[in-house]
């Protein structure tokens, strides 16, 4: 397994790609390569020797200080904070359930590191499916005020966690 940008891979592992999910399937077959080279969002894909396995999608982001919670805003300023956002993340069918999902993510977090290291970046966002819900948590996320589906994670969080501070 190796994880590559989605401009290094063939446009018949793109097309094969099925999570089971329209939207994230309509994303990466239409929109992430298009993404990608207007540098609006930057894909890494998940491949196995031939097909793409899983993916995910990296872009800039931020959060309004007013819609933090309490306890997430304590001591930061009372204005936009400096985020990555996980706009998507998606595994094929036939590879979900075997850990790519989790191999996904932490290809994410330590890229989302590096780049904290060279840059402000304070939280990673995710917007969840109701269905990954459940595995964000499983990694920390915490939901964003009233959001439903929207989780953050801490950089120095994830760095902890990595062992890197």
């Amino acid at each position: 397994m190796k994880i590559v940008s989605i401009k290094e891979i063939s446009k018949e592992s793109i097309a094969s790609f099925d999570c089971g999910n329209e939207a994230l399937n309509v994303f990466f077959q239409k929109y992430a390569l298009q993404n990608d080279k207007k540098n609006i969002g930057q894909t890494f894909v998940c491949m196995d020797e031939t097909d793409a396995v899983g993916y995910y999608t990296l872009s800039n982001a931020q959060i309004a200080f007013a819609e933090l919670s309490k306890q997430l805003a304590k001591g930061l300023p009372k204005y936009p904070i400096p985020c990555i956002r996980i706009a998507r993340l998606a595994v094929d069918k036939k590879c979900q359930r075997d850990g790519k999902g989790s191999l996904l993510l932490r290809d994410a977090l330590l890229r989302i590191v590096n780049l904290s290291n060279q840059t402000g970046i304070f939280f990673v966002i995710v917007d969840a499916k109701e269905s990954s819900k459940s595995f964000y948590e499983h990694y920390g996320s915490i939901k964003l005020n009233d959001a439903e589906l929207t989780y953050v994670l801490p950089v120095e969080t994830v760095k902890k966690a990595m062992g890197l501070i």
